[in-house]
């Protein structure tokens, strides 16, 4: 009798997770909750700050120059008073403003030895940017804030809090002679497409930050 009884417990035990693993949506099972002026908000109510930087040749650079690089970055990192992550991850090569402004010119060009030179310019960074062989690293420094709870106000004043941080980065990565700058949404939505899934980031690439809801089972 025991055994039945704690059998019959396991089952509705095993009914119930099931119940509430059928119960989850798709929105659930996503790690972030919104994306808003190129801030990533998880569902932990973290806001999280991406900055794009650029690279140093260290292999142009003398023995004195490469230590005085090394100890300025070191003097950066006792500065912060937060942890930072550092990433470089490989993405498609980004030719996007490259080839609307060669197809621009394209437009505007009557001669037709001019327009063929310039057609073959196009085809070549088309062909760059699908190339699997072909691949840019994209260097990023990440870092967060917690928010108490997910709310305009909490939002607003996070942000500030978030933005006076990452000019500080940036201003002290400008001493090692750095560029860097906080990413746009659609930087933000392709990097994470890029983390998901490559091959199709590098092939179709996202276009746009604006992606309309899709509802099922609903009239116009």
């Amino acid at each position: 009798m025991f055994a039945l009884m704690k059998s019959m417990k396991s089952v509705a035990k095993n009914e119930k997770q099931d119940q509430q693993s059928k119960e989850l949506s798709v929105q659930d099972l996503i790690p972030l909750t919104d994306i808003q002026d190129g801030i990533l908000i998880t569902p932990n109510n973290k806001m999280v700050q991406c900055i794009k930087v650029s690279a140093i040749n260290l292999e142009l650079a003398s023995n004195a120059e490469c230590n005085e690089i090394f100890e300025t970055f070191e003097g950066f990192l006792k500065t912060l008073t937060y942890h930072v992550l550092f990433t470089n991850v490989s993405m498609p090569v980004d030719l996007t403003t490259y080839i609307a402004d060669e197809k621009q010119i394209l437009n505007e060009t009557k001669n037709q030895y001019k327009r063929m030179l310039l057609e073959s310019y196009i085809e070549y960074s088309e062909d760059i940017e699908t190339n699997q062989d072909i691949m840019q690293r994209q260097r990023y420094v990440i870092f967060a804030e917690k928010m108490k709870e997910d709310t305009p106000e909490e939002r607003y004043e996070t942000a500030l809090e978030i933005e006076e941080k990452k000019q500080e980065i940036i201003d002290s990565l400008s001493e090692l002679e750095l560029e860097a700058e906080g990413v746009t949404d659609i930087e933000l939505i392709r990097y994470l497409h890029t983390m998901f899934d490559y091959s199709t980031a590098q092939k179709r690439p996202i276009e746009s930050s604006f992606v309309p809801q899709i509802i099922q089972g609903g009239k116009l």
